[in-house]
């Protein structure tokens, strides 16, 4: 045996055992079983009986066998990535669920009953988190729940002068908007007796006086269970600057063939969702490729929606937030890779 044969058969042993143990602890399922076997075997062959490979590299339009090897090396080593990939993703995914686990567990508790509740998720935002909630207290809005991100500004400190008015959630490490969303949406499905929840952005960006719209249609439509603004839906012209609107529009198409929905604006954070169905939407994907797992999730489940025309006001501290066009490409590879391999 050559020291390249004992190369290979000590590799081939080590996968055989690995495995045995993944399937010994229920962890496998049929596609790493595949895989892995494939692997197996192809070692052992290649190490016991190198002659066989040579009948059958022409199968593969290769000029030697040795290059079949490689290739499929490459596949392997692709596959281990995505599945190492998958494992990352996971893991983030218990992160959060543990936050938000000690999020709701030290919160207060209430059950209340009345039409709506606001959910705002909050990340630095301390110059302006006060005069949103304040402006929402102040015309008779009574529930809202704000989940502080794990701010690192004195947003926590201005949020918590409306102790006794409002439900202050508090994630111990930041896990980005969606989280906060989910977080929010957990603590109304345990805890509350509505009939809708309001998303609300920090940023002073929405308008209360939209919210008239939405009342009306859920009064009138007892059949749509989500509604969802939109900025373009105005006979006049919005302003938005001309990359962000190339953006957005390019966006609308993209979640038209991955979604199957047709919107005019699908990147608006302002919606509000009948509480009877609020365990279908489930949000899982981090970073801002919530907005179009909440589009895929009503397309799939074929819950009934409308667009409501919303007024989005554009001011100086909201521009600077807003975060670079390119980002839309990862934004778009992370909804392809949560889609189709995950």
């Amino acid at each position: 045996m050559t020291l390249l044969d004992f190369f290979f058969t000590i590799s081939w042993i080590i996968i055989l055992i690995l495995a045995l143990d993944i399937a010994n602890k229920q962890k496998f399922n049929a596609l790493h079983f595949l895989v892995f076997i494939s692997i197996w075997g192809w070692l052992l062959i290649f190490t016991y009986f190198p002659n066989v490979l040579n009948d059958i590299w022409n199968v593969f339009w290769v000029a030697r066998w040795a290059d079949v090897l490689v290739y499929a090396s490459i596949i392997f080593l692709l596959y281990f990535v995505l599945l190492l990939l998958g494992k990352h993703v996971g893991n983030k995914e218990d992160i959060t669920q543990l936050v938000r686990w000690i999020a709701l567990e030290f919160s207060a508790k209430n059950e209340i009953n009345w039409k709506e509740v606001f959910v705002i998720p909050a990340y630095n935002e301390w110059k302006v988190v006060y005069h949103t909630v304040k402006n929402i207290l102040d015309s008779w809005y009574k529930n809202i729940i704000v989940v502080n991100d794990w701010s690192k500004d004195n947003t926590r400190h201005h949020l918590e002068k409306f102790w006794d008015k409002i439900i202050l959630l508090n994630h111990l490490k930041n896990r980005w908007q969606w989280a906060a969303l989910e977080t929010g949406f957990e603590y109304v499905r345990r805890y509350w007796n509505i009939d809708y929840v309001i998303t609300y952005d920090a940023d002073w960006q929405h308008s209360l006086e939209d919210l008239k719209s939405f009342e009306k249609i859920l009064k009138e439509h007892h059949s749509i269970d989500v509604l969802l603004g939109s900025r373009f839906l105005w006979k006049k012209e919005v302003w938005i600057p001309f990359v962000r609107r190339m953006v957005l529009k390019l966006w609308i198409l993209f979640t038209f063939f991955i979604s199957n929905i047709n919107l005019t604006d699908t990147h608006n954070g302002y919606r509000v969702i009948r509480t009877k169905i609020l365990d279908k939407i489930r949000i899982t994907q981090d970073g801002m490729t919530h907005a179009s797992e909440i589009l895929d999730i009503i397309s799939c489940q074929k819950i009934p929606y409308k667009e409501v025309p919303v007024t989005i006001k554009y001011t100086e501290y909201s521009l600077k937030k807003w975060q670079s066009s390119w980002n839309a490409i990862n934004i778009a590879v992370r909804i392809l890779w949560n889609k189709f391999f995950r």
